[in-house]
């Protein structure tokens, strides 16, 4: 993955490798927890069993799809050449 990165994106990496590892530790020990423990399993059971669960569903991939950071990204792709004239999807 680092090989496909401008060695701009993987001096970052290597500058900003701990303290992101630091910071998402807390993160990751509360999702293993919640999947070794079957809260994850039951949440997506529960949730996939409501009639109404795709319309839900849609509003919450919206709600992501539209964060700044998938908006920009989308912006930067349209940019290179061989997205020129092209729509993104």
């Amino acid at each position: 993955m680092y090989a496909a990165c401008s060695t701009t994106a993987r001096r970052g990496a290597l500058d900003w490798s701990k303290k992101f590892k630091a910071a998402i530790k807390p993160v990751m020990a509360d999702l293993y927890e919640s999947v070794a423990n079957g809260t994850e399993t039951q949440r997506s059971l529960d949730f996939n069993s409501a009639p109404d669960y795709r319309a839900k569903y849609e509003a919450e991939l919206d709600e992501l799809r539209n964060l700044e950071i998938w908006r920009a990204g989308k912006a930067v792709r349209s940019l290179r050449p061989e997205n020129q004239g092209q729509e993104q999807k």
